[in-house]
């Protein structure tokens, strides 16, 4: 690595790069070139992950401060495009491959390779993965407790299967080795907390643009806009919305977790205006797409943020104003629906009936309660191990062709299902460690920083986010963010 340490101290331009990555515009040019790349197919999005790739390989040649690998890490799946229509998850019964032309995959797989072995090769050859691992990490013996239930998801099980074993490795492996890259990452780093923060609302913009752009497109076709049956309630289909790295309820979650990490910003650094008013637009982006848990779990998120935030940070007069401007917009907004557009309190009454997640009779045609009760059943037929997670609460004719849509949709019904007792003990002994690191030495950072993995476990009640592997590396780099702040905290 040193000829690479001369040529960027002796070369102005690689200089000049290498310093602008550490800025929030490289997050923002990312973002932007993402957006771009994920709303096209694959005569775009492929030249323009080899693009992104180049980005992570510059950095990883040149780069002086580890946080620059922060938004590769965190945004360039985005960056995948969709070959089909977007409604292709429905017609393809959920196969996630379906979205991309089958002959550009060896493309994706090289490129996921490359990333990942440059990033790697990097952490180890300057010695931060190796001080990462030397040092006694906070979450590392609750993360192993978890890998080995996920391991022994469904063993000794009335349906077990081998594919259970590598099923429950395939979580573990991200689940843990993001952790870990994450510590390598803040090794030799100069404030990676707010970098990360940056990044993640990079990310909640790009899913937020890409999804719009499709909801635009569709809205000009006249086939995505649905009134139902409640007077007054007209809303997204969201059920034809398909981007290449995620349906709507997915990208609904990827555009709740900037609110805090706007918040955090807000509450820290210059541009208070900008990221304290993304919050409410990401909130709205929610709402537009309909995904009912990423819009609830997002408001409570900004209420309980902005009023921390009221009261600590070099910028909290700024937020109290920003507040109290948003207070009266949204009374201003609340009077004029009220007395030029329709009465508020039936309007109101419409919108919780929406939210519904019975299926039986209500408009949404949520299956929450089946799979639920689903997965009861079966973990009192297997309560020691579970039944696995290849088993899922979907009857075989109803069971789509991925993993995770035929998971049970609530983590607190999916652990004890599909990984018994033994599961419930890791998350439990996990969920212990996490409640420590919020309260030991208390900060408001800290709990911005906290309120990320908090929220992809809230949304997980009715979803099963907290499995995915995108949502695994937001989780993973903000605990070890919020480590850190510990760490910092006398």
């Amino acid at each position: 690595m040193g000829v690479f340490k001369s040529l960027r101290e002796k070369n102005s331009v690689i200089r000049f790069l290498v310093n602008a990555q550490k800025t929030p515009w490289y997050p923002a040019l990312f973002a932007l070139l993402c957006i771009i790349s994920g709303t096209h197919n694959h005569t775009v999005y492929i030249p323009m992950l080899w693009v992104l790739t180049a980005f992570l390989l510059f950095s990883v040649l040149f780069a002086d401060d580890n946080k620059v690998f922060l938004t590769p890490l965190m945004m360039i799946y985005f960056a995948l495009g969709c070959d089909t229509s977007s409604d292709a998850f429905l017609t393809s019964n959920g196969e996630m491959l379906s979205f991309m032309d089958k002959h550009v995959l060896v493309q994706i797989v090289i490129i996921c390779t490359v990333c990942v072995g440059s990033l790697v090769t990097r952490l180890v050859m300057d010695g931060s993965l190796a001080a990462a691992l030397k040092k006694r990490r906070f979450f590392t013996l609750s993360i192993l407790v978890i890998d080995a239930a996920l391991l022994l998801n469904g063993i000794f099980g009335p349906v077990y299967q081998p594919v259970n074993l590598g099923l429950g490795a395939l979580i573990a492996a991200g689940f843990t080795v993001v952790y870990l890259l994450a510590c390598g990452i803040v090794e030799n780093s100069d404030d990676p907390k707010t970098y990360a923060c940056y990044a993640m609302l990079g990310a909640s913009y790009v899913a937020l643009l890409q999804m719009m752009r499709v909801v635009v497109e569709k809205y000009k076709s006249g086939d995505l806009i649905i009134n139902y049956k409640l007077e007054g309630i007209v809303v997204v289909n969201k059920d034809i919305l398909t981007l290449g790295w995620g349906i709507s309820t997915v990208v609904g979650a990827v555009i709740a977790l900037g609110v805090p990490a706007a918040m955090y910003l807000a509450k820290n650094r210059k541009g208070s205006l900008f990221t304290y008013f993304s919050a409410p637009l990401l909130i709205l982006g929610t709402a537009i797409i309909n995904c009912r848990s990423a819009m609830i779990i997002s408001i409570l998120a900004f209420v309980v943020c902005t009023v921390v935030c009221w009261f600590s940070g070099k910028n909290r007069v700024l937020i109290r104003i920003y507040s109290a401007v948003l207070i009266a917009a949204a009374a201003g907004a609340c009077l004029y629906i009220n007395f030029s557009v329709t009465p508020l309190a039936p309007l109101f009454d419409e919108i919780i009936e929406l939210l519904r997640l019975d299926a039986d009779g209500s408009i949404i045609g949520s299956r929450r309660t089946e799979l639920w009760k689903n997965g009861f059943e079966d973990f009192f037929s297997a309560p020691i191990f579970g039944v696995g997670f290849n088993d899922g609460g979907y009857p075989p004719e109803l069971q789509s062709e991925n993993l995770f849509s035929n998971m049970y949709h609530c983590i607190l019904i999916q652990i004890p299902a599909a990984m018994g007792i033994i599961g419930c003990f890791a998350f439990v002994f996990h969920g212990v460690r996490f409640a420590w690191l919020c309260i030991k030495r208390f900060s408001v950072d800290k709990l911005l920083l906290l309120m990320v993995p908090l929220m992809i476990v809230g949304m997980s009640l009715v979803d099963n986010f907290f499995f995915y592997m995108n949502f695994q590396i937001f989780y993973g780099i903000f605990l070890v963010m919020a480590e850190k702040t510990l760490n910092e905290t006398k």
